[in-house]
């Protein structure tokens, strides 16, 4: 089951393949994701050879990846909690957050906390001039601007395989995660799915 949310604050709750096939979605995180690191520390006393640091580098890695279990829903690999933005931004306020915050996509929240609209990286750099990692025409454009309404949001239960058809068939590169009430909980990319197909062996997109 998924979600439309429009402009004008509507919420409409269908199917993927109910959804209005007319929907002006976004079109296309390296996100901030949580990462298993090992602690280098723990082997750097007592170690006899570098070669015996890369071997027990190797057996740990190994031993995080086979304990691994399999994934099912989008609330297992979707990002959170989620950066987003007001309407009522600058362009050149919103670049600055997508370089300092390293993420491609932020939804957009109205005073009430409702989803609007989403805008992305590309969305800016499709329609204003990018020079030096600065913006050197804006002509005083807003996110509202630019942004993209009509936005298909997913449930933390949603199957990342209906995520995946979702993203294909309307073009899109990310999905807000909603709860029952509408209220915004997390964010997926097609980059988030791509890391789970990589680094979850038994994840299984057509079961």
């Amino acid at each position: 089951m998924f979600q439309l949310f429009t402009l004008q604050g509507k919420r409409i709750d269908a199917n993927l393949e109910h959804l209005p096939k007319s929907t002006r979605v976004h079109h296309s995180k390296e996100s901030n994701r949580a990462r298993k690191f090992i602690n280098k520390d723990s082997y750097s006393s007592g170690r006899d050879s570098s070669s015996n640091y890369e071997l027990n580098l190797y057996k740990e890695t190994a031993d995080m990846e086979s304990k691994k279990t399999p994934v099912f829903h989008v609330s297992e690999i979707m990002t959170s909690p989620v950066f987003t933005i007001s309407k009522d931004k600058h362009v050149d306020e919103a670049w600055n957050l997508f370089i300092g915050k390293n993420v491609h996509h932020m939804p957009v929240l109205s005073d009430r906390g409702e989803i609007i609209g989403i805008i992305s990286d590309r969305d800016i750099l499709k329609k204003l001039i990018i020079s030096d990692g600065k913006i050197d025409s804006a002509e005083n454009k807003r996110v509202e601007d630019i942004m993209t309404t009509d936005v298909i949001a997913a449930y933390p239960t949603t199957d990342i395989r209906n995520i995946a058809k979702g993203m294909l068939d309307y073009h899109i590169g990310s999905m807000p995660i909603v709860d029952a009430n509408g209220s915004l909980v997390g964010i997926i990319t097609r980059s988030d799915i791509l890391y789970a197909v990589i680094h979850y062996p038994e994840l299984d997109l057509w079961a």
